[in-house]
């Protein structure tokens, strides 16, 4: 059954602005974020949107009884490097294996800047729950869900960003992180369903049990593996080569990676900010993430409702369409 939709442009920053939209609803699904892998992070606008941004959520629920929150996080909170190396090693590992770092060691996330923002905002999520709310008629309960890797339609910088690469080189992606990593993708139609279902769990959430105050990995059934033989998958065209077309040669991982550190020190010499982390993007598609989703199929009651040749289907008529892919800076 289709449901109206009204459409309320805000700032979370500013409470007063913000207000607005949370009048009259019983449940909010906090999905607003700056997402921005610039090199150097902007630290100051990414803690005032995601992190102060997130606080004013909380403060708005309680003071206006809304008695569920539901928080997208993401899966990079807990990406951490193997053994001190370069890489993060996650094989099949659950919430409670694969944990992110503590406060005082988020700079040992693989990509600097936004993750540690949606850390500290998720931490902010999870204390909120069993807060009482100021009506006193109930309390605040939390989750946070953390999708892994989300592609699709509206895909502004994951997929995207390749296919601007990829022009950039005359039509050819070169491998510059060896011949890739294991990572795991997830449908954004499969990502907005999981939020949905936390939704409705949260519903029925008793004190002290339920889904309440956990971290959640959301993940669907999109076959593993590296980014750019992914990208180049899902930007397939009938007549034509893909969008993202891969190169027969690459550049070797711990080759990769000491160009990274030069050309960051070239950046910080010469202060001219780039769109991602070098060191950060070499070491991710280098790595093995695998997550398992069984706190979210038994407490969720989540399955994916896209199989993987639908989800394809549907990203591929996106990734492939005649227009090109604006506001998009490499």
């Amino acid at each position: 059954m289709r449901k109206p939709m009204k459409v309320i442009v805000g700032d979370i920053v500013k409470m007063e602005e913000a207000r607005k939209a949370f009048r009259g609803v019983d449940c909010v699904i906090h999905c607003a974020a700056m997402v921005s892998y610039q090199f150097p992070p902007d630290h100051e606008s990414l803690d005032r949107v995601n992190v102060t941004g997130t606080r004013n959520v909380v403060s708005l629920c309680v003071e206006m009884g809304i008695p569920r929150l539901v928080f997208c996080s993401t899966s990079e909170v807990t990406l951490t490097p193997y053994l001190g190396g370069i890489f993060a090693v996650i094989i099949n590992q659950t919430e409670y294996k694969a944990l992110p770092p503590s406060r005082d060691k988020e700079q040992k996330l693989l990509l600097p800047g936004y993750p540690a923002s949606k850390l500290r905002a998720e931490k902010v999520i999870l204390a909120a729950n069993n807060t009482l709310l100021a009506n006193g008629r109930g309390r605040l309960h939390t989750v946070a869900l953390r999708p892994t890797l989300l592609y699709g339609e509206q895909d502004p910088r994951l997929v995207t960003s390749l296919i601007h690469l990829s022009e950039k080189m005359d039509g050819s992606l070169v491998r510059f992180a060896g011949t890739g990593g294991l990572q795991q993708f997830t449908y954004v139609g499969n990502a907005a369903w999981a939020h949905l279902r936390a939704k409705d769990q949260l519903l029925v959430t008793r004190p002290g049990g339920g889904i309440a105050g956990l971290p959640i990995f959301v993940t669907d059934d999109t076959p593993a593996g590296d980014l750019f033989t992914f990208a180049q998958k899902v930007t397939t065209r009938a007549d034509l080569p893909p969008r993202c077309c891969l190169s027969r040669w690459y550049i070797p991982a711990f080759l990769a990676y000491l160009m990274a550190i030069l050309l960051e020190l070239v950046v910080l010499i010469l202060r001219v900010p780039l769109s991602f982390p070098p060191r950060g993007v070499v070491s991710f598609l280098g790595s093995t993430v695998l997550y398992n989703r069984l706190r979210a199929a038994v407490h969720l009651d989540y399955t994916p409702i896209f199989q993987p040749q639908e989800s394809y289907s549907r990203a591929n008529k996106y990734y492939t369409r005649n227009k090109s892919f604006d506001k998009i800076n490499l």
